[in-house]
């Protein structure tokens, strides 16, 4: 949505330009029932640790979800299709952007392992335009803190909270969504995707690239499932 400013002086009406104002909340506005999506469809998780620690447990938790991994960093022309592991400040981003997300193996299932595996925080992030889906699924110390996900047509929308016990707590994940970035809870405005990227943010992740192109990569791994292999698949 495009919002036009202008300022009444006694010299007439001026048009102002605010497209340089970042800072501007109708610039990125997003109405409820509508969805200019930013992104393209993709998945990604991020933790706060090191590449190398990442990659080591990758290793221990792939064999328990049937996965096979194999280091292909120094051959650049196996890269495609591969799980990209990337450097992005002091956390460590992982995704496959080459793949469509039904066959993506970094899901949240194995995002769980490795994150309680590495006893770090991290989260699992992205976007389904199937069901114009943000989801986001945040940990702390390698247990979780709450899952959010919320379609604008029909599909997955709920916000799970988790306390220290494991116990859960199910929300209205636009009520959850506004509480979280200050609002009041019977707002109608809500900006989806800045929710999303605020809570990121406070992880220290800043910029969300789908593909990873905004950051280095430090390894790539080519991840298969054992059975496909035993088939010949």
């Amino acid at each position: 949505m495009q919002r036009q400013w202008y300022l009444i002086d006694d010299d007439g009406i001026h048009p102002l330009n605010m497209a340089d104002q970042s800072d501007d909340f109708w610039t990125n506005f997003t109405y409820d029932g509508d969805d200019d999506a930013p992104w393209p469809a993709f998945n990604q998780t991020v933790v706060d640790a090191s590449p190398s620690k990442t990659v080591d447990a990758l290793s221990k938790t792939a064999p328990k979800l049937g996965v096979c991994l194999e280091e292909v960093t120094d051959d650049p022309a196996r890269w495609h299709g591969g799980l990209m592991v990337a450097r992005a400040d002091e956390l460590t981003l992982l995704g496959e952007p080459d793949l469509d997300l039904d066959d993506r193996l970094m899901a949240l299932s194995w995002t769980e392992q490795l994150i309680g595996e590495l006893r770090c925080d991290g989260a699992f992030f992205g976007y389904d335009p199937a069901a114009k889906t943000l989801h986001l699924t945040v940990f702390s110390k390698g247990a979780p803190q709450f899952a959010w996900s919320d379609s604008l047509t029909p599909g997955p929308s709920y916000a799970m909270i988790f306390d220290d016990e494991g116990n859960c707590v199910d929300e209205d994940p636009r009520r959850f969504a506004l509480r979280m970035l200050g609002m009041p809870e019977t707002s109608p405005l809500l900006d989806r995707y800045q929710f999303v990227e605020s809570q990121l943010a406070q992880m220290g992740l800043n910029i969300i690239s789908p593909d990873l192109g905004e950051y280095p990569v430090a390894a790539v791994l080519r991840a298969s499932l054992e059975h496909r292999i035993g088939h010949g698949r």
